[in-house]
């Protein structure tokens, strides 16, 4: 090869080489501003709402360090990740939180940068120091990671979801969130960078009952800044709709739960249970994307079975001998026992029975395909149409009622009701303050506080037993364990408010809703029937103590008649002195006055 084939390849490496920089300068020029997009790739990046501006706060440090790794961005990121698990290791923490400062620099745009390295440092990170303060500073670095996360990636709802159920969750649920509520309720920097934010920390919403902000209101409130990015059209990624959207209405929940238990149970208390079920009720009411091509909403299952028995009598209209005659077929197959159920009137059903007839009623119905072919040709393609919208309206209600069962949505519906009584919350401070008197070795104040406290919770369970399954049911059941400790009897009375409660917890550790329900039913009947009993003993018993009372009476008026006519006669025989002394001046009988004379004796 000699120099003029190596000069020719040179050149024509070199007109390649500006042969490639023009198209990709025509690509890749920058937008100028005044209605010039630049090139293609600008144009497609403002197109999909991807560029810097678009997805979130501009670094220019991030900018630089992206340049500056010339190409090898993944290389340097992945040296770094080995690097910030060995400073952690090795209790660095001023190293570590630089080397994830560099890391977030290099990847702003991947949610797990944020959410993984502030779980580190809130959860791995913050359990090696042993002052809660401190623990407490790590948590609250966590959260500000987090925040600066949302601030470069505005469009990525599952990164602000995080950030709210990181406020909620962590500082709420860990073994120091007494301490922690305390010092975020306190920590005014953090209220000051989070209403920067656009957090209004400041507003109701967002207070306790103290008038300090509270941490799960406060994540509430970042969470339904998520649930705004998804409703303007922005897609949920790595995480379930339903999850998305009922942890909001969760930290309600929780947040009610946590002014409890601080000793906070009066009108604010149940306000805040108001507050949870309107939540729970919105999210019950709200379309929830689903796997199937159809969104559903988890309160509506009343509505759809109502829409599907409608399409069903649409149906049999359509030739009610026929169907009428194929629902009896299936009528007379079926147990004797659920026979018995069907054909009993409303009246007499008890709570089982009538849990168990809807169930009945949809065996009862018959192959609807079956019965189309055997309709007459003019009805036939109606009938198609029923049955598809049955069937589709089937398998909305077998959704709806798989992601309600999914997230235990009646218990939590049930809960809210139960609470915002005020009978509830009458019971809950009821046993706080026996608590409290137990506590203090006020014996006599205790004991007395809790009857009242049992009897209120026997009736709230008679009521939602749903609660049983509860963690107020171990609660329960440690606070009578207390209460026997204090009347000193490991006996549990006949009458005792929570018997059920106790002996089933004892037995298998928890409570079963339904065993519950059917075991206070039963106990209820047979007290009903034992209240029976004694009543109509004790009306039995007064009648005949009215019997004898009117026995006795009369007998004694009998003899207080008697002694009046004794009395009388007395009386009588006394009222006129002449009389009394004529009679004793005259002689009775034989008796003859010395006046008379003698007759003389008849010699017969």
């Amino acid at each position: 090869m000699n120099r003029t084939t190596i000069l020719r390849r040179k050149i024509i490496y070199l007109v390649v080489l500006v042969a490639m920089l023009i198209p990709l300068y025509m690509l890749g020029q920058p937008a100028g501003g005044k209605g010039d997009l630049g090139g293609r790739l600008s144009v497609m990046r403002h197109q999909y709402d991807i560029a810097e501006s678009d997805l979130g706060e501009i670094s220019p440090a991030s900018e630089t360090m992206k340049l500056a790794s010339l190409g090898l961005r993944g290389v340097a990121a992945t040296l770094l990740w080995n690097k910030a698990h060995q400073y952690r290791v090795l209790h660095e923490w001023d190293r570590l939180k630089a080397t994830l400062n560099n890391i977030a620099l290099l990847q702003p745009h991947f949610d797990k940068v944020w959410e993984h390295q502030a779980h580190n440092l809130a959860y791995n990170v913050s359990t090696e120091f042993d002052d809660y303060r401190q623990r407490y500073e790590m948590v609250r670095e966590g959260t500000e990671f987090l925040t600066r996360g949302v601030r470069q990636n505005r469009k990525a709802p599952r990164l602000v979801w995080y950030t709210g159920w990181f406020y909620g969750q962590k500082m709420g649920l860990s073994d120091e969130r007494t301490q922690y509520r305390r010092l975020f309720a306190d920590d005014e920097v953090l209220h000051e960078s989070l209403l920067k934010e656009n957090i209004a920390v400041d507003s109701p919403e967002a207070r306790g009952p103290l008038g300090k902000p509270d941490n799960w209101l406060v994540g509430r409130l970042w969470l339904n800044h998520g649930y705004e990015i998804v409703d303007s059209g922005v897609k949920i990624r790595r995480q379930t709709p339903l999850n998305f959207y009922e942890t909001g209405p969760k930290w309600r929940f929780k947040h009610a739960e946590a002014i409890e238990r601080e000793g906070i149970l009066d009108e604010s208390s149940q306000n805040a249970w108001r507050l949870a079920a309107e939540d729970w009720a919105a999210f019950g009411n709200r379309s929830i994307p689903t796997t199937s091509p159809f969104t559903i909403k988890l309160d509506s299952l009343d509505v759809l079975k109502a829409q599907q028995q409608e399409r069903i009598e649409q149906f049999r209209a359509l030739d009610p001998e026929l169907y009428d005659a194929a629902r009896q077929q299936r009528l007379e197959v079926i147990s004797d026992h659920l026979r018995e159920v069907w054909e009993k009137p409303e009246s007499e059903l008890d709570r089982f029975e009538k849990a168990l007839k809807p169930k009945i009623a949809d065996d009862l119905v018959p192959d609807l395909g079956a019965l189309a072919k055997k309709m007459d040709p003019a009805v036939r393609l109606q009938a198609v149409n029923l049955i598809g919208e049955i069937q589709d309206l089937q398998e909305r209600y077998q959704k709806t009622e798989g992601y309600r069962t999914q997230i235990n949505y009646v218990y939590w519906k049930t809960l809210a009701q139960a609470e915002e009584e005020e009978r509830t919350v009458k019971a809950r401070r009821l046993l706080y303050e026996a608590e409290q008197a137990n506590n203090d070795a006020e014996l006599d104040k205790a004991i007395e506080l809790y009857e009242q406290a049992f009897a209120v919770w026997a009736e709230v369970f008679d009521d939602y037993p749903l609660l049983t399954i509860d963690d107020t049911a171990e609660d329960l059941f440690d606070a009578v364990r207390r209460y026997m400790v204090a009347i000193d009897s490991q006996d549990i009375a006949d009458d005792f408010p929570l018997k059920t409660l106790v002996e089933m917890m004892g037995e298998y550790g928890h409570v079963d809703a339904g065993m519950y329900e059917e075991v206070r039913a039963k106990s209820k009947d047979a007290a009903e029937r034992r209240r029976a009993e004694l009543e109509a003993e004790e009306k039995r018993r007064e009648e005949e103590a009215a019997a004898e009372e009117k026995a006795a009476a009369e007998k004694a008026a009998a003899s207080d008649d008697a002694d009046s006519d004794d009395a009388d006669d007395a009386s009588e025989s006394a009222t006129d002195p002449a009389d009394s002394e004529s009679e004793d001046s005259t002689p009775s009988g034989s008796a003859q006055t010395p006046d008379e004379p003698a007759e003389p004796e008849s010699d017969q």
